[in-house]
């Protein structure tokens, strides 16, 4: 969800699509607050909370939903799952690549995070992989061979200290 100071945001969607504007009230804010905090929550549990019909809550979930403002995900921790190397990659890229080079990395099944920054880098991206040899393939050789990549720098996670996507509201 994109924010910004006003407290009834436009939200435009995420997905690729043309993006769907729409615009956040306290309560699309309210709902989403719950579902951050349990995404299997029912419409119903939500609707007495909130004081208000089960099939409000329906609609507004779908209509977040569709327009690519809410999505819910389950989140793992990867060194449960039996990786044992988490890392996070920063890529400079030549001009012109930018996109060839994105378009390339997003389908990896170990790269699950790609963004574009300004500064120091121009991609992040954030791998897993089952253990430091795999992770020493993808970096000397994976990675480089895609080719327009000027400089990287991996840095590996040693533990997770906390995870969440709970968002504060917007400056009111």
């Amino acid at each position: 969800m994109q924010e910004n100071a006003d407290p009834t945001p436009a939200v435009e969607s995420g997905n690729g699509a043309a993006p769907d504007k729409i615009t956040l009230d306290e309560l699309d804010a309210a709902i989403i607050r719950h579902l951050q905090q349990d995404g299997r929550r029912t419409y119903r549990d939500i609707g007495r909370a909130l004081d208000v019909s089960e099939g409000t809550v329906r609609f507004r979930y779908r209509r977040l939903t569709e327009s690519g403002a809410l999505r819910i995900v389950a989140i793992a921790d990867p060194f449960r799952l039996g990786y044992r190397v988490l890392a996070f990659i920063l890529l400079r890229i030549e001009p012109g690549a930018h996109q060839r080079i994105i378009e390339t990395l997003v389908p990896w099944p170990e790269v699950t995070y790609v963004s574009t920054c300004v500064g120091h880098a121009d991609l992040y991206l954030q791998v897993v992989c089952r253990d430091e040899e795999d992770l020493l393939e993808l970096v000397t050789n994976k990675i480089p061979g895609i080719g327009g990549i000027t400089y990287s720098e991996t840095f590996t996670e040693l533990k997770i200290h906390k995870i969440s996507y709970n968002y504060p509201s917007a400056p009111g």
